[in-house]
């Protein structure tokens, strides 16, 4: 009896993207494995809301399955940095529309259940210090060092030069030291 092995075909990111542009519905659900937990994080971090976060990540995916025919990539126009410039405008949106603002002291914290401790006072702090920044700093912090997003890409992402990013970091790190001392 001779077995016969089955050739699995690996589907690169470049590929599914080209696949999903065709309209395959199964590749785009292969994309939308690899990055729904990224932009989940980058959306849940300037929404601070697990609902909110849940509902706009789904609706980036909306958007992009709608769009992703159009999307042409460069040498420095990647897909991923298309999907957070999505995610970016998707967030925007939502607080333009909302007109909400939020209270630091309504923030979330990490709680020991039985005990009600602070169980990460450090991130705590770094996490209330960080949201205390401005906008603009605080999106690039969170795109250079939790999104571990390259410079280039952010500055797609932001809309900005590349050397406007690495100074935009180097002012956001610094306000953020100030904070922490």
């Amino acid at each position: 009896m001779t077995s016969t092995l089955k050739q699995v075909k690996i589907n690169t990111p470049d590929a599914l993207i080209r696949k999903a542009s065709r309209g395959d519905n199964v590749a785009f659900g292969e994309i939308y494995e690899l990055w729904a937990q990224p932009i989940y994080r980058f959306v849940y971090l300037k929404t601070r809301d697990e609902g909110v976060a849940e509902d706009l990540t789904a609706d980036v995916f909306l958007k992009a399955w709608k769009a992703v025919k159009t999307f042409q990539a460069t040498k420095d126009a990647k897909f991923s940095t298309w999907l957070f410039a999505i995610a970016r405008n998707s967030v925007i949106d939502y607080y333009r529309t909302t007109k909400q603002t939020v209270s630091f002291d309504e923030l979330p914290e990490i709680f020991d259940v039985e005990g009600q401790q602070d169980l990460y006072p450090e991130t705590t702090q770094l996490e209330d210090k960080l949201q205390s920044l401005k906008p603009e700093y605080k999106q690039v912090l969170i795109l250079r060092y939790v999104e571990d997003v390259s410079i280039n890409k952010v500055a797609q992402i932001m809309k900005k030069k590349a050397s406007n990013i690495r100074a935009l970091t180097h002012r956001a790190l610094t306000e953020l030291r100030k904070k922490l001392s």
